[in-house]
């Protein structure tokens, strides 16, 4: 922690914040949201001079964030970080550190949340980690630390203070109504879009929101449940329709809703439809549900007030899989609800993930297979990572398979089987799923599928129609097409 000898003394100017994503590179150009949402929050306080940087989305090296952030000379700078971000993130911080050490540095996200203690053990330049959700910790550091005082009760943070580790539980908040929307004007001239595997999904202004927070699921491979201790908390629809009339009037046309689990109250959903049917928002909106709490009567809800693609979380059709990764679903039900969503005119993305402990090459051949005859419009495959955070990682723990340092990088799972499916393997059985996806539109469903797409929902003609001359589309259809004839 900084003393009162550094930049961070009382009775001086309102300090300056700079919030930022962590170094990379990303074709997939979404806001950073949650930095958003704090900025805005400290803002709301009176606190004017604060600043994000999106060094992911601008795919700033490290280098180029750390000189950023000197040419700014921030009293505070924050950085968010995933497992699989984490060590650029922390290397940034450390040339932040070098070249300009009355800087305090504060860390937040997934990561930081589940790793907090070994953060300040291993890199002792990182003042502050936030744990949770930081709208209303963040403001309060400042506040901390503008006046010198101690930010021991700081809900969320963990600190070491005189010697001593200082830490409260991660926060969460309840009312998300009371928050501030996010600010997007301080996103400066970046034009965000969805794109997958150079394939791009959004044409025109895009932007992105979340209308609840947290899940009551207990997804093996996932830390979202921990990070919102199971705790689902949701807006209510007038307060997401006011946000996105602001939006609508602003010129986006493209949202996507980042929500865990955006169908999971369907009345809610349903008040929400009519809002936007009656305030005329005329938008295109992408989101996320589980296959069984996605009924048809829904889903023809949400297409008429915009709702164009749907994603669901499939995974794998076979039940030990899924009993592993305790998702709570079945094949049928999977079926079922991509049928429906497709009955209602929408787009639908499904994502499957393979190499579970339990999981064999047959087992992998199954989910291959089922993918073929499911026939979404567009798939994901996964090989499971090992995440800091998930239960999958507390159980490599408790068997002792992992080493002291393992917490600070990410995992995929061929580094823990025992019966042969190496990464090799697996990213083989993960293009051969590819190839049997746009085999299975190959059949009198397929093009049925097809034209009804095509007449009945624009966002996918828009999509078919900007891809015709992408070369990276042309080339999976004839990697798929090839495929299917060997």
């Amino acid at each position: 922690m900084r003393g009162a000898d550094g930049p961070m003394s009382g009775g001086e100017a309102s300090m300056k914040a700079l919030l930022s994503t962590p170094p990379g590179k990303t074709t997939e150009l979404w806001p950073p949201l949650g930095l958003l949402y704090i900025a805005a929050s400290v803002k709301e306080r009176g606190r004017e001079d604060v600043r994000v940087l999106d060094a992911f989305c601008r795919n700033l090296t490290g280098d180029e964030l750390a000189a950023e952030v000197v040419r700014e000379r921030p009293d505070v700078f924050g950085i968010n970080c995933s497992t699989h971000t984490f060590l650029d993130a922390i290397e940034a911080l450390r040339k932040v550190h070098e070249a300009n050490p009355g800087t305090t540095l504060v860390m937040g996200g997934y990561h930081s949340t589940f790793a907090a203690e070994k953060i300040l053990r291993d890199y002792p330049f990182v003042d502050y980690v936030i744990k949770g959700e930081a709208e209303r910790a963040f403001p309060d550091l400042l506040d901390r630390l503008e006046s010198g005082t101690s930010a021991a009760d700081v809900e969320g943070i963990t600190f070491v203070e005189d010697g001593r580790a200082v830490s409260q539980p991660l926060a969460v908040i309840q009312d998300l109504d009371a928050l501030p929307f996010p600010d997007r004007s301080l996103l400066g001239d970046l034009e965000y879009g969805y794109f997958h595997q150079n394939i791009r999904l959004t044409y025109g202004k895009f932007t992105t929101i979340v209308t609840s927070r947290g899940c009551p699921y207990a997804c093996t491979y996932c830390s979202c449940a921990a990070f919102s201790q199971r705790h689902w908390r949701a807006r209510s629809a007038t307060d997401v329709a006011d946000e996105l009339e602001g939006l609508h009037d602003q010129g986006y046309e493209n949202v996507v809703f980042v929500d865990d689990n955006f169908t999971l109250k369907k009345s809610r959903v349903t008040e929400l439809c009519e809002e936007i049917r009656r305030r005329k928002i005329r938008m295109r909106f992408y989101c996320e549900g589980r296959v069984d709490n996605a009924p048809y009567e829904l889903l023809r809800t949400m297409k008429r007030a915009g709702f164009d693609v749907m994603y669901f979380g499939v995974e794998s059709p076979t039940p030990r899989v899924l009993d592993y990764y305790k998702k709570g679903i079945t094949a049928a039900k999977a079926q079922k609800a991509v049928a429906d969503a497709k009955r209602a005119g929408m787009i639908v993305v499904t994502s499957f993930i393979i190499g579970a402990p339990v999981e064999g090459p047959a087992d992998i051949q199954r989910t291959i297979d089922f993918i073929r005859t499911l026939r979404p419009h567009a798939v994901q495959v996964n090989i499971l990572d090992c995440l800091i955070g998930t239960p999958i990682w507390d159980d490599l723990v408790r068997d002792g398979v992992v080493a002291d340092g393992d917490w600070k990088r990410n995992h995929r799972i061929w580094e823990y089987h025992e019966d042969g499916l190496t990464q090799e393997i697996l990213g083989r059985l993960s293009q051969d799923a590819y190839a049997a996806h746009i085999q299975g539109w190959k059949s009198k469903g397929g093009l049925k599928d097809f034209v009804k797409m095509m007449s009945a929902n624009r966002t996918g003609r828009k999509i078919v129609l900007g891809n015709l001359f992408n070369p990276d589309v042309r080339r999976r259809l004839r990697e798929g097409f090839q495929a299917a004839t060997t």
